[in-house]
């Protein structure tokens, strides 16, 4: 009768805890990369578009001051008693990047299963690096906005791609893939600036961030352990059922697994999706509206309160001009983002209801202060901007940490992919509702 060696125990959970780390930090750079190109693309796009602007001079009867901001440009009519904004909405150029986005995450339940990781995943590299070099080359508009939607489609494929992996790593990967979202747009932000505040022109700054999707290139096949290969995942048979947890510790006999499995990157999970109808997989998605519908919400009060109020919201006769006041919000923003995507270890509610009051009780506040301007510091607007960041950042971590819990192993795959139009929904509504309240308080003269 053969005995375990405790020699060989202990090495192998030395094996599984380093492989739990690789996972962990890999998930981590998936976040970074994949919303890296998000925020540098609406930064970029926009200076290349400056520079393409034709040199004409100004209209006398309509003179005009303009502010150049890291990423646009405030227009304000010299009007006595006007307020200095853009007087085009921010909004209308997320639309252009959250559309595709949203296409494909709306459209994700009928073909996103039939769709091999080792498929998507370099789909969404070969679009960002597209979106980077049309936009680092191009020579008229069409070809900027081309580029951001290239980074849209990259966006769109990578979050419901790696939010889909998770379920097959520990729960922790969906707090790192967090917080590697959150750190995209505090690096993003600053690298880009530092870049190009340091000499660098916004076209080779862009051919520079080529290094962040080759970084997920190896994130993805030299630092992930993939499932397969470590022969931790266990065979479905058709008999389970969607609606209960099945345990996952069993060992899988190789003869009884498809060997199909390793070469194409698709797993039992998927496997059992794919048997299920249209229409079985639409009913999937009824126990998901408690986390979809919060975190929808949560998004449409934020990025209304972005693309809409901010800049509409200054200081006159301080230490920060226009353009810095704004940079400083958005870095403010991001700083609070990051830190509550990287806090579920610490904090995890599932009453995510909370986070969408306390967001729109922030909309009302930054709306009433757009068109009043009655706050008397800017601190105090960078407090409620920082909380602004912290209740938008808890409730998508903490909705995606919730399904990763309740919902059964068969559907998690599936369940984590399709929850993530939700936070897209609402950026695009968010965008819709802006551009027509941008426009409404930009034209009203100031309180003052």
């Amino acid at each position: 009768m053969s005995t375990i060696r405790p020699e060989a125990t202990t090495e192998k959970l030395t094996t599984e805890k380093w492989q739990d780390k690789r996972s962990l930090i890999a998930f981590w750079f998936f976040g970074l990369c994949n919303n890296f190109g998000y925020v540098i693309m609406l930064s970029a796009a926009f200076d290349i578009l400056k520079e393409q602007e034709p040199n004409t001079e100004p209209d006398i009867s309509n003179i005009t001051t303009v502010f150049p901001l890291s990423n646009f440009t405030i227009t304000s009519t010299m009007v006595p008693n006007s307020r200095k904004c853009n007087i085009l909405s921010t909004g209308a150029i997320l639309l252009a990047d959250i559309l595709p986005t949203l296409f494909i995450k709306s459209t994700a339940v009928f073909w996103i299963h039939r769709v091999a990781y080792n498929i998507r995943v370099p789909m969404s590299i070969l679009f960002v690096v597209a979106a980077f070099i049309t936009v680092a080359t191009s020579v008229a508009t069409w070809m900027s906005l081309l580029g951001v939607v290239f980074a849209s489609i990259s966006s769109g494929i990578g979050e419901i791609t790696f939010l889909s992996l998770t379920a097959l790593f520990h729960k922790n990967t969906i707090s790192t893939w967090s917080s590697g979202t959150g750190g995209a747009g505090v690096i993003g932000a600053l690298s880009y600036a530092g870049l190009t505040g340091a000499g660098l022109s916004p076209r080779h700054t862009i051919l520079a961030m080529l290094l962040v999707p080759a970084l997920m290139a190896v994130s993805y096949y030299i630092i992930l352990v993939h499932p397969n290969s470590i022969k931790s995942r266990k065979c479905q048979t058709e008999d389970q059922s969607p609606l209960l947890k099945q345990p996952t510790d069993i060992t899988p006999d190789e003869d009884s697994c498809n060997d199909s499995e390793e070469v194409t990157g698709t797993t039992a999970a998927t496997s059992y999706i794919s048997r299920l109808s249209t229409r079985q997989r639409l009913m999937l998605i009824l126990p998901l509206l408690k986390y979809m519908i919060p975190l929808f919400s949560v998004y449409v009060a934020e990025y209304y309160i972005n693309q809409a109020l901010f800049e509409l919201i200054y200081f006159e006769d301080i230490w920060l001009t226009l353009a810095e006041q704004y940079r400083w919000y958005q870095v403010d923003y991001q700083l609070g983002v990051f830190i509550s995507r990287s806090s579920v270890n610490l904090f995890h509610t599932k009453a995510i209801w909370v986070f969408p009051v306390m967001q729109v009780i922030n909309a009302v506040f930054f709306s009433v202060e757009a068109y009043f301007l009655f706050v008397p510091s800017i601190w105090i607007v960078f407090a409620v901007i920082f909380f602004e960041g912290l209740m938008g950042g808890a409730a998508y971590v903490n909705a995606f940490f919730s399904i990763s819990e309740d919902v059964a192993d068969e559907v998690k795959e599936f369940s984590l992919g399709v929850a993530s139009v939700a936070d897209t929904s609402g950026v695009c509504l968010a965008a819709f509702i802006s551009i027509p309240v941008h426009n409404f308080l930009c034209k009203l003269p100031l309180p003052y």
